[in-house]
């Protein structure tokens, strides 16, 4: 593992623990560049049975776990984003389902904004803390587009169908302690002690029995993985369709021009 091989993450190894920075701050460690594409194979690496790593510990550098999906990379703000168009198998979706077959224990360290497919990728850990400065939010609501990323698949199981929907339909804001409430993370923590309570989890995961630990996952995750996959799919194509109509255009106009959007149905 080089420096080179994951240039938009932060890597450190230790004690049978991993700290996995997203580190694309400029961005809000939105999703593009090849950030993505290097977690998925970093976390892939960590299934050849060597358990170097027995803990994962994911969260962000600077002021944002994840802001999603990066709105510069959409079709409406940039034309050459329609050579890739959204379909199943897309690299964006790959990565949640990587998590949950990861055989090490990941451990979500959210700080600032888990939004969009930020919030579908803390909920892809399987344990989850949050800075008391966190924020989430369904934003691709105010894109006219639907929430992706497997997060119709986790946002229902974490707060109940009636909230989730409730949360996609309005697109509105929640808090670390409204998160806390309804499930959505184990703990809040003060900002400046999130890193030291998320390496105390991990080195409590890291010193038990790593093959326990792997078949815990599979055996909790075992009737969702058929779900998540065919949520994922259907989502790939319905995210296209919406990309080509015109509410989807006003989604992406409207925050490059950083005002409410006015959708009309079309």
């Amino acid at each position: 593992m080089t420096a080179e091989d994951y240039d938009e993450l932060l890597i450190e190894e230790k004690d049978g623990v991993a700290l996995v920075k997203l580190n694309r701050p400029h961005k809000l460690n939105s999703w593009g560049g090849h950030m993505n594409e290097q977690l998925n194979r970093y976390l892939l690496s960590l299934n050849r049975g060597d358990y170097r790593v027995r803990a994962v510990i994911l969260t962000g550098e600077g002021r944002a776990f994840s802001a999603g999906g990066d709105v510069s990379t959409f079709p409406a703000a940039n034309p050459d984003a329609r050579s890739a168009p959204w379909r199943p198998g897309h690299p964006h979706l790959a990565l949640v389902n990587t998590m949950r077959h990861c055989d090490v224990p990941i451990i979500g360290a959210i700080n600032g904004y888990a939004v969009g497919g930020g919030w579908a990728l803390a909920l892809a850990c399987d344990i989850r803390i949050a800075a008391d400065d966190a924020i989430f939010q369904v934003s691709q609501t105010k894109r006219g587009i639907v929430a992706d990323a497997g997060l119709p698949h986790f946002l229902p199981k974490a707060v109940g169908t009636q909230r989730a929907l409730e949360l996609m339909f309005t697109g509105r804001r929640v808090t670390a302690e409204e998160a806390l409430e309804m499930g959505v993370v184990m703990e809040v923590v003060p900002v400046e002690q999130l890193l030291d309570r998320a390496l105390e989890i991990a080195a409590a995961i890291a010193t038990g029995p790593p093959l326990s630990a792997a078949a815990h996952k599979r055996l909790v995750y075992m009737v969702e993985d058929d779900d998540l996959s065919k949520v994922q799919d259907v989502t790939a194509l319905i995210v296209g369709k919406l990309f080509q109509t015109e509410d989807g255009a006003e989604g992406v106009r409207s925050f490059m021009e950083k005002r409410e959007p006015e959708f009309s149905g079309r």
